[in-house]
């Protein structure tokens, strides 16, 4: 259910699903460069897509260290909620 409100959301920019997909799926917060190798992405593609999930509250970052990236269950329960309501 998680996975298809993500991908079926038209609220989040193709990119950006990709990377939120990965946060909420993740057992433990991510640093930037683990983000990078598992999407095999760029470091300008990564940063622009947790820049943007960051300001519209998808996901929160906290330092410990480096800065580790995790999802907002709460907004994340938003998408959720949007896309039962659209099936």
């Amino acid at each position: 259910m998680l996975v298809e409100a993500i991908r079926s959301s038209d609220i989040i920019p193709p990119k950006q699903k990709n990377t939120l997909e990965l946060l909420c799926l993740s057992e433990y917060p991510l640093t930037a460069k683990s983000i990078e190798k598992e999407l095999e992405a760029t470091t300008p593609q990564v940063h622009f897509s947790l820049q943007s999930l960051l300001k519209r509250n998808f996901i929160v970052r906290e330092k410990d260290g480096k800065f580790l990236y995790s999802a907002n269950y709460s907004r994340i329960e938003e998408l959720i909620k949007r896309h039962k309501k659209t099936n």
